[in-house]
């Protein structure tokens, strides 16, 4: 073979030529099946990363109960795999020993915990709005956001590049929800006294029964009356007010009511008759005349007063001296007096001979003492000594009181206050010039009622001068304020000082609390339901409609008949273990109980938690086996005592660390309480400071 042909055939020969090509991209090769490998490591972290945040957050929920802010970030830390966890309130060092340790050797120091924060560590972005931004306790969430950098540089440059960050991330939640479904509720329900809405309407009470105003308004043709909202709790009752948005009254009549409805309804139509017609709906004054607890008088400013036929002005009331707390509202436990002051016009500005003025009150006759005059208007009030000669000269019906002070007594509900006024000429009577309310069955469950004016008193606004020639437009439309006290707050208790509740299954008819239900282990026998619960799930009723078919069932049924004899066999078993136990084998823990945010540390483990029934207000006031009543709510009770009425069914705790308990009741203290492991749900905000039971639930 030629040169050439030698050379032609060395260059075109391809021996050896894959060899090269391998030592040149080997290396690239296994640069990239290394990168495989490290990248779907990457996506095993991330997953098991996830892990760690759902279980970081499901064991910082257990420390809900009661509720501990450090615990909780602690615990969080501990099953997260981090170090350290840091909240708004700082970092907590995790509770040891800590668990879930990443996968691949990770340290807990590169694993970085965020609790309630809106972004992840070291990162502007993504922003997470619906994460508080809170402690735990006031958050009513744990909001676990975690990451990981301990990566590989390439991994790093990859998950920048397509996700925008270097690091691994993961996210979990869990919430305090209000609990909406409950298993195993114990048969009792509990009528809700906390109202849901109050209206208050402006009646015409020189009709009767009073009718609803209907002069309000823009166009002044739509009823008169403004809902009330809640504002907190003052003395022990429930205040309610329209501070917020007084609300302006033109005074066309010369007697106004303020009447009341107080209701287990979330809203109502501000119509009274309407309103007052629905079911859980309590209209005060309850009576068949509908008169108003508080009372408005309008007074005339014009006209031409003579001393034989004078004009009664203005009339006020107030409490006296040690007597009534209010002239208008009041509810004394026996009776109470109350002042009244009277403007009259004798229409000369030389006091008339002889003139005198009195209050006539249910037949008696109080009389009262000349203050001062201005113009042709003179005040007459009540004092502790009554003027020489007053009453005296009246008709023989009425007795001199002794005193200016009238006597308010205990229950008598509206009482009208009449005026008498006279000269040497000529008597003249005034009848309804004002009222007052003393506190009675047809006002509950209001105790304290109050009607302030913007710009005026915050209370006993009641008399204002009439839409007239010369009082018109907005000089005869006060702004008012409505203040109502109520009573039997329902409240979960805040210390173990705090009072109890009672129980009662005495009735024989709704009003025993006695909830028919099948019971859990089977059997309809009440105190088989007492002891292990109603069987099946039960649900809160969002329409407050019965009867209702839907499932998990939201009516029950009262259990009628006299339940007494079956309370202490039914808790016996429930609690003790037995029908007829002979030792207190689990006691009563109230008093070593410490709150912390308002959550007793109570244990899940003890048999003395249950979970009643609430249905709303104004349910179980009646008597019969007809009835349903809506499921309003869940709430906790702490038993701390019961006792039988005989039949050798006794408790052994009586005596021995229990609160005294009367034959056939249950007796303790409504708690919150928060369950962790739950099979039931919740949609709304768990609220510490509110009666409810709340859930731990996991929603991210």
């Amino acid at each position: 073979m030629s040169l050439l042909a030698r050379t032609s055939a060395a260059v075109t020969d391809e021996r050896g030529g894959v060899l090269v090509m391998f030592a040149l991209f080997a290396p690239v090769a296994i640069l990239f099946v290394a990168l495989a490998i490290d990248v779907s490591n990457t996506f095993v972290h991330a997953r098991h990363l996830q892990l760690q945040a759902d279980a970081s957050a499901l064991a910082a929920a257990q420390e809900f109960q009661p509720c501990n802010n450090a615990a909780i970030v602690a615990h969080a830390a501990q099953y997260g795999g981090a170090s350290e966890a840091t909240s708004p309130a700082g970092a907590v060092k995790a509770s040891e020993p800590v668990y879930n340790s990443q996968i691949g050797g990770t340290p807990p120091s590169k694993i970085y915990e965020l609790v309630n924060s809106k972004t992840y560590y070291k990162q502007s972005s993504p922003v997470d709005s619906s994460a508080v931004e809170k402690v735990p306790c006031e958050a009513m969430m744990v909001d676990v956001k975690l990451t990981e950098t301990n990566l590989p540089w390439y991994v790093k440059v990859f998950k920048s590049v397509f996700n925008g960050v270097p690091n691994i991330d993961a996210h979990a939640r869990v919430e305090l929800k209000q609990a909406s479904t409950a298993t195993g509720s114990f048969p009792v329900a509990v009528n809700d006294l906390r109202p849901k809405s109050v209206e208050a309407y402006f009646v015409d009470e020189s009709v009767s029964p009073a009718t609803q105003l209907m002069n309000c308004g823009a166009s002044e043709k739509s009823p008169c009356s403004v809902e009330l909202k809640s504002d907190g709790t003052s003395n022990g009752l429930g205040v309610w007010d329209n501070k917020e948005q007084p609300f302006a009254v033109a005074v066309r009549k010369p007697t106004v009511g303020v009447r009341v409805a107080v209701s287990g309804r979330a809203t109502l139509t501000g119509n009274m008759a309407t309103d007052c017609a629905l079911t859980f709906v309590t209209c005060s004054d309850g009576s068949s005349a509908g008169v108003g607890l508080l009372h408005i008088q309008g007074y005339s400013g014009n006209g031409t007063a003579t001393a034989s036929s004078p004009i009664v002005r203005q009339v006020k009331l107030s409490g006296a001296p040690g007597g009534c707390l209010d002239g208008y509202f009041s509810n004394p436990v026996s009776s109470c007096k109350l002042a009244a002051s009277a403007t009259v016009d004798w229409g000369t500005a030389t006091r008339p001979t002889g003139a005198d003025v009195d209050a006539l009150v249910n037949g008696t006759c109080y009389a009262l003492t000349f203050q001062s005059i201005s113009g042709t208007n003179e005040l007459w009030s009540s004092a502790s000594t009554a003027p020489s000669g007053s009453c005296a000269s009246l008709e023989k019906k009425e007795t001199a009181a002794g005193t200016g002070y009238i006597t308010l007594t205990h229950g008598a509900g509206a009482t009208q206050i009449n005026l008498r006024a006279k000269d040497s000429s000529a008597t003249k009577t005034f009848t309804a010039v004002q009222r007052s309310y003393a506190a009675s069955s047809n006002s509950e469950p209001v105790q304290e009622a109050f009607l302030g004016r913007v710009g005026g008193l915050t209370g006993d606004e009641d008399s204002f001068r009439m839409c007239e020639s010369g009082n018109e437009g907005e000089a005869c439309k006060p702004k008012l304020i409505v203040t109502l006290g109520l009573k039997g707050t329902l409240e979960a208790a805040r210390s173990t000082n705090d009072s109890g509740y009672t129980m009662r299954f005495a009735g024989t008819g709704s009003q025993n609390q006695s909830v028919s239900c099948e019971a859990a282990k089977g059997g309809t026998q009440y105190y088989a339901a007492l002891a292990y619960g109603c069987a099946g799930q039960w649900a809160i009723n969002p329409t407050l409609t019965c009867p209702d078919k839907t499932n998990p069932a939201d009516c029950i049924g009262p259990a009628t008949g006299n339940k007494q004899n079956q309370v202490a066999k039914g808790m016996n078993l429930r609690i003790l273990g037995s029908e007829k136990p002979a030792t207190c084998t689990r006691p009563n823990h109230w008093k070593e109980f410490t709150f912390i945010n308002g959550v007793p540390n109570v244990s899940p483990n003890d048999p003395r938690v249950v979970t009643v029934f609430v249905t709303p207000y104004g349910s179980f006031g009646g008597s019969g086996s007809s009835s349903e009543f809506p499921i309003a709510e869940f709430a906790v009770f702490y038993v701390t005592g019961w006792q039988d009425s005989g039949n050798g069914f006794n408790n052994p705790c009586q005596g021995n660390g229990d609160d005294t308990a009367e034959p056939g009741t249950i007796v303790g203290h409504f708690i919150k309480y928060v369950v962790l492991d739950a099979s039931g749900g919740g949609t709304t905000t768990c609220e510490l400071n509110a009666l409810g039971e709340c859930v731990a639930v996991l929603t991210r």
